[in-house]
This record gives structure tokens, C-alpha cells and sequence, in this order.
């Protein structure tokens, strides 16, 4: 990775005098009365069709709606005598998750609406872009959004990124045209789409939201994590090898897995659940950061350390572990509640709910489960359980748990059953992708 192909903020006419210089751009670019104009394109890899962006800036206001490729052309302007005048903040929302996207103008023309512009603006103002929006300080924008600032901030992020997608062909994540795909025609988007395709595919979705929040927390470059796989082999801004343990580098997205996945309890019953998770190096918990929670209103009860009470009434109940740092992180476990496993309490657990694997690659999956005393199996051929996968097209898994992934990108779920209480089950997130992407 090389420093010269992250930002092309130099490029940007009127920003500066000079390239490289610190100063920032808050006023009016325009003659008494003008309205500013903006454009650009909102898309997450596809285009974001048909949706309304909306601009709020130091001087007027303006709306578009993107066509079926996300493009858009916005007009800013006061209604009075007064000029239009930058910086920018512009919003929309993608209909398909419902999650707003923003970003910052600070010398008009090109103006793109991405995740990658949302994580941009985010670092550049420390706090949710949400929020920056709702109540736009356009003083507190010129001041964090400079050139200086904004090449540091795509770095920092670039880097992080660089096991779910490269982003280093993009000068800009806000001011570099993007060409998007659309429906039908999903080859067609330029680099800077085919990158937004790749962090789409890579990024858990659960990941994006904690990501942000990092990005408002972390002091220096060093507090951001390095997104990716176990065992990978990184290369910082220079090309010089990282090692995967480096301080400062976490190479694995946040996860949390609960024990047992599954359990048959008599009414009443009680069981102590706990959590596993992995932790950002070098920071230290006083407890571990867990909140557990029954979801079902008359499902029983759950103590701050995960001690379940069953309820009274026969059921099928869930308890939810949730990463207080990271939460949109959670996993939930099964509890039915009946009496025919009487002075027997049966669990099934998997190490662990995603699995990440390469297409047409094989993994043996595994399951844990107890037995009840003085009942024979015959362990030595088969474990009592059964795999299946739940999607037609989601690959293969024999009576063992070899599973083979098919020959594509794709987010597929296999189920695990004990043979000898059905009525519990866990199922598997598996993650297919390319992790070279």
C-alpha cells in the first residue's frame, strides 16, 4: 500500500491555495444570490435507486432524488438574496436497510453517498454523523474537515479495511466519481464500485455499526483495529510486513458465542450460561462486557452473570448474550422448557456461529453435547447428531459435518440437531467469500 494513492484531495479546485496545506473551506463560493450545485452518486456496490438526498449547508438547502444508477443532481439554494455557501452535509436514506449514509462537501461538484463516505465523515468529526446532520455546525465542519485531515482520516481507514476490501484505488471515498451497478447489470460499476462490492460481501453487517463507533473513540491511528482474517499476513502504508499479533492490530471482527446453544430444562429448571468473545488488544475489562437479556417477556429470568431461572409454563424460550462494547454483536441460545428429560439436562453447543470459508473449500464442523447416564451410544461410529444445510445452492455436509462450501460468495446457515432431542437445534452462520477480495 502506498501513501500517494489515498486521497486526490490536491485535485479539488479552490479547496486550498496549495496543496497540503491545513486550512479548511466554510464560506461562499458563489456571487449574491447564486445557488450551488452538487453531484454525485448513493450506492452501497449497487446503486441506491430512487431515494431523496438531502443537503443542509452553512447558507441554503437543497433535495435530489437519485436515479436507478444512485446519480443525482442537487441544487442548493436560500430563496433570498443570499448566497449558497458551503461546507455541506448531505444525507440519504438506502431503503433496503434503512441505514442513513452521509457525507461532507466542503468545495462542491462531486459529493458521494457510500459507507466509505459515512466511515470518512465520521472520523472527521468524531461523533455520529447522525447527529452532525440533524444539527449541522457549519464553523465545527470547516475546522475538522481540511485537507490535512481528511487524507490523514481515509488512511487510517484504508488500513483498517485492508482485509475486507481495497479501497486504495479511490483518491477520494467522497469527491472520486462513481460509476454504480445496477439491477441487471452487476459487472458494470467502476473500481470504486467493485470495492464497495467487496466490503459489502466481507463486513459483517453487525460490524459496520461498531466500526463507526470506533472511529468516534479512537485517539490516534494506532486505536483503530485492522479488520480481517486469523492468520493473515499484512502490510502497512509502506509495504512492510505486519504480523498478525502486532500491537494495536486486531485481525478478527468482534464475535461472541454462548454455551449452551441449546437445552431442554424442566420448569423451573435453572443453568448457568456463559459467553465467550474476543477481545481489541491491549484493553482491559474490569468484567466481562456481557448483558444478558430473556427475550420473551414470561421466559424466565437471568442474573447479570448469566444464571437462568426457567419459567413455570412448558415453552420454547430464548437468552440473549449482547457485547456492551460492541452491540450490535449478540448471540442467542434456545431454552425448551418441558418435563421429559426428568433428573437429565441435555445441551448441544458449536464452538462457535460464523464460520468464515473460501468457496468450494471443506471444513469439519463440530458439536458438543452430554449424554444421560447409563444410555449406550454408539459414539465410535456417530455422534447423535444431524447436519443439514438450509439453503438448496448453500453447499454439502455428510452425516459426519464435513462441510463443503458451494462455488460462489454467499452468506448460507447449517443446522445441527441432536438425534435424541430434536427439539434442539443450533444453527451456523457461514460466511463464503473470497478473502483475497
Amino acid at each position: 500500500m502506498k501513501p500517494q494513492y489515498l486521497l486526490g484531495l490536491c485535485t479539488m479546485a479552490g479547496m486550498l491555495a496549495a496543496c497540503g496545506g491545513s486550512g479548511s473551506v466554510g464560506t461562499a463560493i458563489s456571487t449574491p444570490g447564486a445557488s450551488l450545485a452538487l453531484r454525485g452518486t448513493a450506492a452501497t456496490g449497487m446503486g441506491i435507486s430512487g431515494a431523496t438526498v438531502s443537503a443542509k449547508c452553512r447558507s441554503g438547502n437543497g433535495t435530489a432524488k437519485t436515479a436507478a444508477d444512485g446519480s443525482f443532481d442537487l441544487t442548493v439554494s436560500t430563496g433570498n438574496s443570499t448566497a449558497a455557501a458551503l461546507p455541506c452535509v448531505l444525507e440519504v436514506t438506502n431503503a433496503a436497510d434503512s441505514r442513513k449514509l452521509h457525507a461532507i462537501s466542503i468545495n462542491g461538484g462531486v459529493v458521494n453517498l457510500t459507507p466509505l463516505t459515512e466511515m470518512l465523515s465520521t472520523r472527521l468529526m468524531r461523533t455520529s454523523m447522525n447527529t452532525v446532520f440533524t444539527s449541522p455546525d457549519a464553523d465545527a465542519i470547516a475546522r475538522a474537515v481540511t485537507v490535512n485531515s481528511s487524507k490523514a482520516a481515509q488512511t487510517e481507514i484504508t488500513q483498517s479495511l485492508i482485509m475486507m476490501a481495497d479501497t486504495s484505488k479511490i483518491d477520494d471515498f467522497i469527491t472520486t466519481p462513481l460509476k454504480a451497478a445496477i439491477p441487471g447489470s452487476a459487472g458494470t460499476g467502476d473500481t470504486h464500485d467493485k470495492a464497495l462490492d467487496n466490503l459489502k460481501l466481507n463486513m459483517d453487517g453487525k460490524l459496520f455499526d461498531p466500526f463507526l463507533l470506533m472511529l468516534t473513540k479512537a485517539a490516534t491511528s494506532k486505536d483503530i483495529v485492522v479488520l480481517g482474517q486469523p492468520g493473515c499476513v499484512l502490510t502497512d502504508l509502506n509495504g512492510l510486513p505486519l504480523s498478525c499479533s502486532t500491537p494495536g492490530v486486531w485481525t478478527s471482527a468482534p464475535k461472541i458465542n454462548i454455551t449452551p446453544g441449546a437445552v431442554l430444562l424442566a420448569p423451573g429448571g435453572k443453568l448457568n450460561f456463559s459467553a465467550e468473545m474476543n477481545y481489541p488488544p491491549n484493553v482491559n475489562y474490569v468484567r466481562q462486557p456481557v448483558k444478558w437479556v430473556v427475550l420473551e417477556t414470561d421466559g424466565g429470568s437471568i442474573t447479570i452473570n448469566g444464571e437462568y431461572t426457567a419459567p413455570t409454563k412448558a415453552g420454547t424460550y430464548h437468552v440473549q448474550a449482547q457485547r456492551e462494547d460492541y452491540p450490535t454483536v449478540s448471540v442467542n441460545a434456545t431454552i425448551v422448557v418441558d418435563n421429559s428429560s426428568p433428573g437429565f439436562v441435555p445441551v448441544l453447543s458449536v464452538p462457535g456461529r460464523l464460520i468464515t470459508m473460501m468457496p468450494g473449500s471443506s471444513m469439519t464442523l463440530q458439536a458438543n453435547i452430554n449424554y444421560p447416564p447409563n444410555v449406550t451410544y454408539l459414539a465410535n461410529i456417530r455422534q447423535p447428531v444431524t447436519w443439514s444445510v438450509v439453503e438448496p445452492d448453500g453447499g454439502t455436509i455428510s452425516l459426519l459435518g464435513m462441510y463443503t462450501s458451494p462455488q460462489k460468495s454467499g452468506i448460507f446457515h447449517v443446522v445441527v440437531r441432536r438425534d435424541d432431542y430434536p427439539n434442539l437445534f443450533v444453527t451456523l452462520d457461514i460466511n463464503v467469500t473470497y478473502l483475497d477480495d
